[in-house]
Order: structure tokens, then sequence, then C-alpha cells
């Protein structure tokens, strides 16, 4: 192809027909019009006389230049000519399109739809069989076909909502046919292990030219509910100048329809390629929740699904033995529902019952003596928070020298009483809560006073386990982990018999602190084994979530190991009456920007796309020869 300025010619050998046009234009300059006849009667009278001054007719030369034009515009017709037409280096033999197929590849894949339609266009020009294969779809194998069949495979080539790993660019190394080929690589433009392996034996069969946009990739980490608030890393891969996203929640109104609940405005600092937003939201708005994404970035690595993490809870409340039944506003019960429900499904019934119903978190208040302490220490160990309150009862119980498992300090017998007729003090205030408590960052109210509590014996792990203290250094809530579980101890009663803290605000931000809690310690990833999980819904490369059909039950174990593919996609996935989402980037995943070694020319995907023009000349051409008629 020949290239002059925006156009290019597949056949330029035809242009030189344009040098005849001079001549042509002489010839019909100098031979005039064909003559007009006339019948006229009268033309016997004009016999026999003379003309002195006649001059041969000549064609206009507004004519002329109309056939020209009409001769120059089939001659350049026929020649090929392309609109933008794209350099070509010289190649011979076979042309292999390869694209990593990533999820990072659907923020521009229509422009990269019409690079690969352009490329193959070119190979069908040249005679040059082709090959498309993705690296992280995978393939069987790679054979060189006609790049017009190959064309016709376009429209079901698709990004994946995964990454390709060393083990994929291993496997595509070892498909890798015999013989010399050249190859046109699209890169998503993020690094990866294993890519130099695979570019190296490319290399090795010929030349390896890779085309990638300027376009940056952001990814969004899963989020994290911890002191009161969610929170989303952010990531990109060029840590270049400032940039500015918007991350938005997405979720079910009353009504079920999918809306916005959420937006943020994050900023990525100049050179740094992390971010995080921080939402703060009231807990019905956050149980309703069901995907954040980045604004604007229409990809599977943009989006974090939401799970069991941050969602509503099943609480189930225990109640000990008590004289007051009828009093409803002095249960310790009637507290804890208050405090809970907006947050939190409450259900009722026996120790036995509740463990049986398996719910995210168990309180018992004032029960000494536990009905069935091996099936909920199971319970516990399996991943259960058991959150337990002080009494009359407990005070009175007489504990030993021995550990309680169900218990996260050791008690003395009888409680401690401050403030009262026989007190040696002022009733205590709470002390602030210190970092690392599941409490951090909560403001304690002046007004909360604690009159009695039940305490704990002096010990090396005690400081460790109180997560809230008094002003005078005394634990208030003490906190152990038990297998995949643990145990929280208020030292002080449910009601407002020994403090003022169920009748604050506090009072329902501690325990929604603790329920929210519990589903991170019942979904810690470790404890899948010989779990299986079925996927519910699962996202394409593009950030949609879609029916998961029939795709086959995921191991404990797999799903543990958090590393997505064709056997395991993102989505959302169920065990029972557990959830867990798992997103296509993952809480340690870091962003660097593809660096390829020199020798290798990198490419843009350019705006710009090949538009044949030979109907468009042929028309005009034919158009200007029909108007001289």
């Amino acid at each position: 192809m020949m290239i002059l300025g925006p156009l290019g010619f597949a056949n330029p050998l035809l242009l030189l027909g344009l040098v005849a046009l001079p001549v042509l234009w002489i010839l019909l300059r100098v031979v005039p019009p064909a003559p007009i006849r006339r019948r006229f009667p009268g033309v016997a009278l004009l016999l026999g006389l003379k003309d002195e001054d006649h001059e041969t007719d000549r064609t206009p030369w507004w004519l002329l230049l109309l056939r020209m034009i009409a001769i120059a515009a089939l001659i350049l017709g026929f020649a090929g000519p392309v609109l933008n037409p794209e350099p070509r280096e010289p190649g011979s033999g076979p042309v292999l399109i390869l694209a990593d197929g990533s999820w990072a590849e659907a923020r521009d894949w229509p422009r990269r739809q019409d690079r690969i339609a352009q490329m193959l266009t070119d190979a069908a020009r040249a005679g040059r069989p082709a090959a498309l294969v993705s690296v992280a779809g995978g393939a069987d194998a790679i054979t060189f076909t006609g790049a017009g069949s190959v064309a016709e495979t376009l429209p079901g080539f698709a990004p994946v909502p995964w990454e390709p790993d060393a083990a994929a660019h291993a496997a595509l190394s070892a498909l890798l046919p015999e013989g010399g080929f050249d190859t046109l690589w699209l890169s998503d433009g993020l690094a990866r292990q294993g890519r130099d392996d695979l570019l190296s034996a490319l290399r090795s069969h010929g030349r390896v030219t890779v085309f990638e946009t300027a376009r940056d990739v952001f990814g969004l980490k899963p989020a994290v509910y911890s002191d009161g608030k969610v929170s989303l890393g952010l990531v990109r891969a060029h840590a270049g100048g400032e940039a500015a996203v918007e991350v938005v929640g997405l979720g079910l109104d009353p009504a079920g329809t999918e809306r916005e609940l959420a937006r943020l405005p994050v900023l990525f600092e100049p050179g740094s390629a992390a971010a995080e937003a921080v939402f703060d939201l009231p807990a019905e708005l956050r149980n309703r929740i069901g995907r954040f994404e980045i604004l604007g970035q229409k990809t599977a690595g943009a989006v974090a699904l939401t799970d069991d993490a941050i969602r509503r809870r099943e609480v189930a409340i225990v109640e000990g033995a008590t004289s007051r039944e009828g009093l409803e506003l002095l249960s310790p019960g009637h507290y804890l529902r208050q405090a809970l429900a907006p947050t939190a499904d409450v259900i009722d019934g026996t120790l036995e019952d509740t463990i049986l119903a398996d719910p995210d978190v168990i309180i018992l208040t004032d029960v000494a003596k536990i009905a069935a302490p091996d099936a909920l220490r199971d319970w516990v160990e399996k991943g259960g928070l058991l959150v337990r309150f002080a009494g009359p009862h407990m005070a009175a119980q007489d504990w030993g020298a021995g550990d309680d498992p169900l218990l996260p300090v050791r008690l003395r017998s009888g409680g401690r009483s401050v403030g009262g007729a026989l007190s040696w003090g002022e009733p205590k205030t709470l002390a602030p809560f210190e970092e690392g408590s599941p409490f951090a960052g909560l403001t304690v109210p002046d007004e909360v006073r604690v009159t009695t509590q039940v305490m704990a014996e002096p010990g090396p792990d005690l400081a460790a386990r109180t997560i809230a203290a008094l002003a005078d250094g005394t634990p208030l809530v003490t906190r152990s982990d038990l297998g995949s579980g643990a145990v929280v101890l208020f030292h002080v009663t449910a009601n407002a018999e020994w403090s003022g803290l169920p009748l604050s605000g506090l009072f329902v931000q501690m325990l929604e602190r603790l329920a929210v809690a519990s589903g991170q310690i019942a979904g810690e990833r470790d404890d899948l084994t010989g779990t299986v999980w079925t996927a519910e819904r699962v996202l394409d490369a593009f950030g949609a979530l879609q029916d998961a059909g029939d795709l086959p039950g995921i191991a404990g174990e797999r799903l543990a190991a958090g590393q997505t593919g064709a056997d395991l996609r993102p989505g959302i996935y169920a065990s029972g009456d557990r959830t867990l989402a798992l997103n296509a980037v993952g809480t340690d995943r870091v962003f660097a920007p593809a660096l390829w070694p020199e020798g290798v020319p990198v490419e843009g995907l350019a705006d710009a796309v090949e538009r044949p023009m030979t109907g468009w000349f042929l028309a005009a051409g034919l158009a200007l020869l029909l108007a001289d008629v």
C-alpha cells in the first residue's frame, strides 16, 4: 500500500493513469465538438455564398474540467483508496494476534475490537494466515487459518473477569506452533508474572509488536467494616499526577429497585498508586448496599461486591432466670432488643434451640450456669461470637480456680459496688477506647456511670483481653478468641441496674460493632476447609452481575485461596445461610504498569480507523459523467 497523507492506495500502479490526464485535456481541447445537425428549409438560399470569417468551435473549459475530474475520480477509485491508512511493517507468513483478555481490557474494549478487526483486514490484504488467542481465556491449540475466517469469530471474542497468571502464560508458551510468525500483542497495561517468558518465546518465532492504551487502569478492593465505617482501597497502575474518581454504593431501595445509595469522591495524590474511600453510613443503609464501584470504570476490577461482612446479622438473646417477669422495662433483653433492632434480626429461644439455628451472635444475660456448654463451645469454635452480660447470678457464682473457656477472663466471686451506701468511692466513668479495640473511635458520653461490676482476676493476659475499661483501669468489656470464634464479656448488666450504659447511644454503637464484627470472625477464609460453595451470581469482565447458571460447586479450600480463574469466577457464593463475595481485585493486590524490553515496539490504540473509499470515488466519477450526458 502506498500512503499519501490521509489517503492510502491498495493498487498504486493504477495511479499512473493520472499521468495521461494532461494529454487527454489537450486532445479534448483540440478536437472540436461534434457538429449539431438542424433541419432548415431555407438552406438553399445560402448555397454559393462565402463566409470569409469563420472559427472552429471548441469544448468549453468548464466542461473539460468536469470530464477530467470524473476520469480522475474513476482512476482513484480503481486504485483502492483508504482513508486514515495505518503504516504497516513489511512482513510475510502467519500473524498471531494475542490479547491479554483480562477484565482490564474491558475499559476500552470497543477500540480493541476495532484494532483487531483492522489487523485481520491487513492480514487478509497481504494474504497472511492469522490466529486470534486470549492469554486469560486460554486455548486448546493455536492454528493459523484465513484472516477472513478468523474475523468471523471476532463478535464472540471478549475479555474474561479474571487475570492471567504465570500458569496461563506458561500454558500458552507450550502451545506455540513451529516455524516463524509475527505477533501483534494487545496488552491491558498491567505487569504480570510469567509474561517475560512468553515474550521471549514469541520473539524467537518472529517480530513482536505491542499495542497499549494510555488510559489508566483502576481497581477497587473488597469492602472492610471497621470502627463503624466501611472502607475500600483503590489502586491504579500509573502513579503519575493527581487523579480524581468517585466511588458509589449501589443497592436495593424499599421498592426492590437497584439505585445509588451512597457516593464519595476519592483523590489519588500525585505519585501515589493507592487511595482509600471511607463511607460513614447508617446501619440500615449499609445493610442494603450490594456493591461498590468506581464511577465510569465499567470493569470487573472496579467493582467490590459485598457479603455478610457488612450486612445485617442474626442475634439470639438467651436470658438467665429472673424474678422480674412482667416488668418489661427492667428486663435485660428489652434493652438489648431495642439496641439491636435497627441493625440485626433478633431471635429468641432456649440455648439449645438457638445453637441449632446457628445465628451470627448469641447473647447470654446473667447466665451463670450454661445448659449446654459443650455444644456452645463447639458453636463458638466454628466461628460464632458469644457475648455475655454480668448480673447478680454471675456475681454470686463460685468460679473456682480453673479457667472457663466460655469466659474471656477468670472472675472473682462477688461483685464490686461503688457509689452506694457502703461504697468507698463515686460511680466510675468510662475510659476512652484504645486503638485496636472494636470500639475505637466511639465517643464516650460523660453521663455514663458504672455503679456495680463483676471483677476479673489479675493475670498476664488481662490487659490484652480488655477492650473497654473504666477510668480507674478496671475492665468493663473483655474479649478472647476461641477457635475461629470469640467470647466477649460485659462486666455489667444489660439493663440499667448496674450502670447507665444501656441508657446511652454508646450501648447501641458497641453492640452494632460487635454484631458486624461477628461476620468478619465467621467469614474468615481459612476456616472453609470441608465446605462446598455454590455460585449464585457471577461478574462478567464489564462489571455486570449475571446468573451463575449451573456452575459446579466450589470446594472451600479453593475459595479460601481467592485466586480467580476459569474455575472460580468473581461473584457471590453461598453455603447454607452464609454468603461470601469473591472480587476480581483482592485485598493485597497492587497494580504496576507493564514494562517492555528494548526492541519491542509499543504502539497505541489509534482512534482513527481505516475506511475504504473505493465506492465513494467511483460513485462520484459516475455521477459527473452522467451530468455530462
